[in-house]
């Protein structure tokens, strides 16, 4: 691995500059920051306009909107994949095809999927210890409008219009959080903060189909071959699945077995700790079409990983090391004196959230070159936290430990599944 890295830092012809991985990264570390900040704004200020125990509920809430959103990352990745295909083999007509079909069936299997929920809503809500079901109804509402925006940004990663689908996630992010700090002012309390949240998705879906505007005016085609779609949809669905739920049904499980009051720590201590997942993740949606590009056309993609790798553990260890060095100020300043008991494991979470990342460049990886046995190691990861909350919740910081022991047991399973890769090169051929 240290020839290749030396090959990849001294040997290369192209400047840091002339990165075609790092100038797309740039694009989205740039979209991802600015809507981070606000995304973490809306939270500061949710935090602290609503107190601990109203957060708690928020948080939880907010853990089945994450559940639903990111599930959406399914048919945004398959979309993603397929329109980089098309388009690099100026099939427009079967481009326009996967766009329509695909919002088309998202719409109506996912309404299907919505009026289930609602009728779970009475059991949910008695689970996380909710007194009404006004919240649960949002969140559903905003899960189905997330599914349906998932087809849109799908498209618009894959025809790498990185500019579009960035300043699409800002807007949404500065409604987020213009509308939710105003409702709550009026007194609308948490489904004050859901419904500025879902305004913002809404604008998502609406504006985005105008940069796609070109891409869907040619000749629609007859059919296209949907099998292979699907084939691939199935584990990009539970990897996309699976990841997830490890670091949000914890925010559910603590919602169960602790009060709101600990639920809304457990949620300001992991907002804070996300910001080392968001900052240091910024690379891969940018790296998913370009693999997909590169195994298309036959070449090996293993150089991409290992650059997303080193670059988001960068972003990592630094990250981690000021929530380690200054914890108590950074509580501080985001959620106030309220939240001071986080302070002794806040760092921990982040470290958690830090291998989620990093677990997030392999998955995305070896989901562009179409390797699927990984997603037995993610599970056995999942099962691994579930068994340990279940068994070992007599702290919050338990809690977070099990994460962490997860992620890490993910990590070195996958290091192990990509060995071939990571060492020795054209590990996806």
């Amino acid at each position: 691995m240290i020839s290749k890295l030396n090959d990849i830092v001294i040997n290369k012809t192209k400047t840091f500059r002339q990165d075609e991985l790092v100038k797309a990264g740039g694009i989205f570390l740039a979209g991802s920051l600015s809507a981070s900040i606000l995304n973490y704004l809306y939270h500061v200020f949710m935090g602290r306009m609503l107190g601990p125990a109203e957060y708690g509920i928020l948080g939880s809430l907010f853990a089945v909107i994450y559940l639903t959103t990111f599930a959406g990352n399914t048919f945004s990745r398959v979309v993603s994949k397929y329109s980089a295909e098309f388009k690099g083999k100026k099939q427009n007509a079967e481009l326009k095809y996967l766009i329509k079909r695909g919002l088309f069936k998202v719409s109506i299997y996912g309404f299907i999927l919505l009026m289930i929920y609602f009728l779970f809503i009475p059991s949910i809500a008695e689970f996380m210890n909710l007194e009404n079901y006004s919240g649960l109804i949002i969140v559903g509402t905003i899960g189905y409008l997330s599914v349906l925006t998932s087809v849109v940004t799908g498209a618009l990663n894959g025809l790498q219009k990185f500019v579009w689908q960035n300043s699409l996630g800002f807007v949404s992010a500065v409604l987020k959080f213009g509308l939710a700090v105003f409702l709550v002012y009026l007194g609308f309390g948490v489904n004050g903060a859901l419904i500025g949240a879902g305004i913002g998705i809404i604008t998502i879906l609406i504006v985005g189909f105008f940069p796609l505007k070109d891409d869907l005016k040619s000749k629609i085609a007859e059919k296209i071959n949907t099998k292979e779609i699907y084939f691939y949809a199935v584990p990009v669905l539970i990897a996309a699945i699976l990841p997830l739920i490890m670091i949000t049904f914890d925010q559910i499980l603590v919602k169960h077995f602790f009060s709101s009051y600990d639920a809304g720590h457990y949620a300001a201590a992991g907002n804070i700790a996300k910001i080392i997942w968001f900052g240091s993740g910024f690379l891969i949606s940018a790296m998913f079409p370009k693999i997909v590009s590169m195994k298309a056309q036959g070449k090996d993609a293993s150089r991409i990983l290992i650059k997303g790798l080193i670059y988001t553990s960068f972003f990592v260890l630094i990250g981690v090391g000021i929530l380690f060095a200054t914890p108590r100020l950074i509580v501080s300043i985001m959620y106030g004196a309220e939240y001071l008991d986080i302070v002794s494991f806040v760092g921990l979470f982040g470290l958690a959230l830090g291998l989620f990342a990093i677990n997030e460049i392999l998955i995305m990886y070896n989901l562009a070159v179409e390797k699927y046995n990984f997603l037995w190691i993610v599970l056995a990861g999942v099962l691994l936290e579930f068994a340990g909350i279940i068994s070992f919740h007599s702290s919050l910081s338990d809690i977070i430990k099990i994460i962490l022991l997860s992620q890490a047991f993910i990590m070195i399973g996958m290091m192990i599944y990509n060995r071939k890769e990571l060492f020795n090169g054209n590990g996806d051929k």
